[in-house]
């Protein structure tokens, strides 16, 4: 079995009191978690470089961080398939669908490879519940993660299966600039406008934008696209929230986390021109914080701390809070959240 969740997360004082000072009166009362991730690590390999490497995650676990780092809110979350290499895809899909069981305030994306099967994927979506699929660099099949295209990971006949079906996509884009790579925007605008016109596209990480240039580079062609929506998850640069914020319409931006341990470290993933990369500041000994009582917190303060100001500087209104926090997830996932 897996590691314990509190060997990777830790919740300290200053993260309660930065909550305090910073949210609870700016974050709304709902949040529908747009990307949060389960995690067994019985159905990964056993030598994956994945195994054990987290803590095991079923909902249980989601929903008890969910109440420790949004206190005194209601959460509820879209389920999307973990992409850890090893992981063996079809239990993995039965363990989110076992998961969740039935509860109709949840949503679900099925971990989809190209090695899937369409019968597989399409009893999936059938039977399960599934309401669109998780697609990841990782599994491209030209063995490249990094410089790959949108169809070496999700290929054409899964694509006609899920125009078909008019299903959701959550898209992590591969290549340096993500949204801003002329390739990634070129096959974008082909499946939207031509090709597969009834898929619905969640483009993570806002469009893959760890760093201000991706999503400065492609907003302009992406505002124009039909059926083309974000989630911000991991994000913690305001300069991609600025661009955002201030050139899409906020009806097409769903909240996410990326939950659990993508942001519950204390640091954040901080840009270096063009570059990224994830801090942890408890493994950086020269960081001694010496002139200061104050202490890092957690990356997930990290992004949205950064909305926030974001938020600010583009005068977006308490109503528009309220819709990328869970009303546009609830009207475009018909959620009975009443």
């Amino acid at each position: 079995m897996g590691l314990n969740m509190k060997s990777l997360f830790e919740y300290r004082a200053n993260d309660k009191n930065f909550w305090y000072e910073e949210f609870e009166d700016w974050i709304p009362k709902r949040i529908f978690d747009s990307h949060v991730h389960l995690i067994n690590n019985d159905i990964i390999s056993k030598n994956s470089i994945h195994k054990d490497i987290y803590p095991n995650e079923p909902l249980s676990k989601i929903k008890e961080w969910h109440r420790t780092v949004f206190p005194n809110r209601e959460v509820n979350s879209l389920i999307i398939g973990k992409p850890l290499i090893g992981t063996d895809v079809n239990a993995h899909n039965d363990f989110i669908h076992s998961e969740i069981n039935g509860d109709p305030l949840i949503r679900s994306h099925r971990l989809t490879t190209p090695k899937d099967s369409l019968i597989d994927i399409e009893s999936d979506i059938r039977k399960k519940g599934f309401q669109g699929l998780k697609v990841y660099r990782y599994f491209s099949s030209t063995g490249d993660p990094n410089e790959c295209s949108i169809t070496d990971y999700l290929p054409h006949n899964q694509l006609e299966l899920a125009n078909e079906l008019g299903l959701w996509i959550t898209l992590h884009m591969a290549k340096q600039d993500g949204c801003g790579d002329e390739e990634n925007l070129k096959d974008l605008e082909e499946f939207t406008t031509k090709r597969y016109p009834n898929i619905k596209w969640i483009l993570a990480h806002i469009a893959r934008s760890f760093t201000y240039r991706p999503i400065e580079k492609g907003i302009d062609k992406l505002k124009n696209l039909p059926n083309i929506w974000y989630d911000l998850s991991a994000v913690t640069d305001i300069r991609p929230f600025i661009t955002l914020f201030n050139n899409e319409n906020h009806k097409r931006i769903f909240y996410g986390t990326d939950g659990i341990e993508s942001v519950s470290f204390h640091g954040a993933y901080n840009a270096f021109g063009h570059a990224h990369q994830q801090l942890e500041t408890d493994k950086i000994s020269s960081l001694k914080f010496s002139h200061t009582t104050n202490r890092p917190i957690i990356c997930l303060y990290e992004q949205l701390i950064a909305m926030k100001q974001a938020s600010k500087i583009c005068e977006l209104n308490k109503n528009q809070i309220e819709d990328i926090f869970w009303k546009n997830a609830i009207r475009e996932f018909n959620i009975p959240w009443d």
